[in-house]
């Protein structure tokens, strides 16, 4: 920690200089997908997906791409992409005006969001003056160099879920809170987010909530109560630097690294949030992100009770480099590592640093991992994307069923408007995670958890799973989706060890060679449909049937319903399938 103030300080002296301001946006955004499916349709080039969340900056300046290209080819827009790209327009209005020779259309100058015309019925009339006067935010304030933008957070959500032993339960949700962000002067940015959440598990109604349901929440500092209730809270905070090409961000926010869009091996937004260093270098066809980011260690015993255990210091690193090869190809090259129970390590901050090389130099005990993905944009309107995660290699053993090669693939594709239906898309991905993956026989420390939650795919070591997706938007506001997943697991037997669980790594005794799915074998199919619709600006109600079966059993009917105003930061999709507990 002695290097912590330096770092901050560097920042923060580094900042005089900054002449423009951003935030992140949050990662539940529909703006991903809308730039993602534009970027397949060949409308913008390029749009870095692999590392998330974006800079506001960094989402307004592809919106000004997509502008250009609508500008020369409009016929191309269907009704919907253009209301998308007017709502969008209206969301980053404060980026774009920055943005040189921005130009959008006559069309755009005339139109009015739903909230214009809402706050001008009665009796919402009344409040206009000073509610929703930027057609966006609840309150706007601006005086100056400064502005804020403020909204509140409601959430409410019912879902059947499926246990193997206790059968079919339900789980509710009630969150409530305060987001704002805002700007001061030219160079300084910043973020809140703050939601209070209670939960309900019908497994353990008229019980005290058990250590296994903590576990599986991935939520740190629940109160429970006696009748299987539990509280907790979230919150994200940012302040930010930006100068040119430059971002810093320091805080808790959660981030996103790789191709996926049903997991991502090296980081995702499965654990909680954490505390973090980060700097991003965008330019010309390329970006690179570095994170430092402060982890909290849970050990064994310590699920019982935090308190109890004494602290770890427990960190990752990981720097990502994407790369614009051109003609629809990107590459991306992630490292990363989790190092624990010392202060942080200059190597491991050094952005042009080789983990796995400086790992060796501080006596190869800490947890050095790997990523390489590939997107390309095969046609307009069709794209392929993988990536390889490396856990461990010995280049001697590929090919054999060595345990050590701890490895992770996936592979997906996503293709826009197929057979020429417009506003539809199809996604197919299929994730395959090696035994052992995500363990270290080093310390316990170093594997590759926080709060005791995987970062890397929920899905675990000795898993696979195949999803796939139909989409079709009647509207910007209405979408209707069609879901098929099927999840596999070998989990360990209580007398050996075949590699299924991380808190578990290869001990001497356990077999040297692995077989994927080995052990006790878990299977789980679903059939879904889902609608989502949007009454104004983040206030959706999304509807979720579920036919859902394990292995040894029969179908189940699940259903789901959540209705939420700028409700999460991370994607908290319901999940339609119910992996093993780790």
């Amino acid at each position: 920690m002695k290097y912590y103030p330096s770092i901050l300080l560097f920042i923060l002296l580094f900042a005089v200089r900054l002449p423009a301001q951003t935030v992140s946006v949050p990662l539940t955004h529909w703006g991903y997908d809308a730039m993602e499916r534009w970027e397949i349709l060949g409308y913008v080039n390029v749009i870095f997906n692999g590392s998330r969340p974006f800079s506001r900056q960094e989402m307004a300046d592809y919106i000004a791409r997509v502008w250009k290209y609508y500008n020369r080819e409009p016929e191309k827009f269907s009704r919907i992409d253009l209301d998308q790209l007017y709502y969008l327009t209206l969301e980053f209005r404060e980026e774009l005006e920055r943005i040189k020779n921005f130009e959008p259309s006559q069309s755009y100058q005339q139109w009015r969001p739903r909230l214009y015309y809402l706050m001008d019925m009665t009796p919402f009339k009344y409040l206009n003056p000073h509610l929703y006067t930027n057609n966006r935010n609840l309150v706007t304030i601006r005086h100056k160099e400064f502005s804020l933008f403020a909204d509140p957070i409601l959430s409410y959500s019912i879902q059947d879920k499926m246990d193997e032993e206790k059968g079919k339960y339900q789980f509710t949700r009630i969150s409530n809170g305060l987001l704002f962000y805002g700007f001061l002067g030219s160079y300084f940015g910043f973020y809140f987010d703050l939601t209070d959440n209670h939960a309900s598990d019908g497994r353990w109604q008229g019980t005290r909530l058990p250590f296994q349901v903590r576990e599986e929440s991935g939520w740190p500092f629940l109160t429970t109560r006696n009748n299987g209730d539990f509280d907790f809270d979230e919150n994200i905070a940012t302040v930010n630097f930006n100068y040119k090409c430059f971002n810093f961000v320091y805080g808790r926010e959660y981030n996103q690294w790789g191709v996926g869009h049903h997991g991502n091996p090296l980081l995702s937004t499965n654990a909680p949030v954490y505390d973090q260093l980060k700097f991003i270098i965008r330019y010309w066809r390329f970006k690179f992100t570095h994170l430092t980011a402060f982890l909290e260690y849970i050990s064994p015993e310590g699920r019982i009770s935090v308190k109890s255990q004494p602290h770890i210091n427990q960190y990752w690193s990981g720097n990502r480099l994407e790369l614009d090869v051109g003609k629809g190809v990107q590459l991306g090259l992630s490292e990363g590592v989790i190092y624990g129970d010392r202060s942080l390590q200059l190597g491991y901050l050094n952005p042009l640093s080789f983990y796995k090389s400086v790992e060796h130099y501080y006596g190869d005990r800490d947890n050095g991992v790997l990523g390489i993905d590939l997107e390309w944009r095969i046609f307009n309107g069709i794209k392929i994307y993988g990536e390889w995660f490396i856990d461990d290699i010995t280049t001697t053993k590929l090919g054999s069923d060595w345990y050590g090669n701890k490895f992770a693939f996936q592979a997906g594709t996503f293709l826009i408007n197929p057979l020429f239906l417009r506003d539809s898309d199809i996604l197919i991905e299929y994730n395959r995670i090696k035994p052992y993956v995500y363990s270290h026989s080093v310390e316990d420390y170093n594997k590759y958890k926080h709060y005791d939650t995987i970062l890397g795919n929920f899905i675990g070591p000795n898993s696979d799973d195949l999803f796939l997706r139909f989409r079709k938007r009647f509207s910007k506001f209405l979408m209707v989706g069609l879901e098929y997943e099927k999840y596999r697991h070998g989990s360990n037997p209580p007398d050996r060890n075949v590699g299924g669980d991380p808190d578990q790594p290869w001990q001497d005794g356990d077999s040297p060679d692995v077989t994927f799915l080995d052990g006790i074998l878990h299977q789980q199919q679903s059939y879904r449909m889902t609608i989502q619709y949007e009454f104004i600006r983040n206030l959706f109600a999304e509807f979720y049937y579920n036919r859902f079966k394990f292995r040894n059993s029969g179908w189940e009917n699940l259903l789901a319903f959540r209705l939420s105003f700028n409700f999460g930061y991370r994607q908290e999709p319901f999940r339609h399938i119910f992996p093993v507990n780790y």
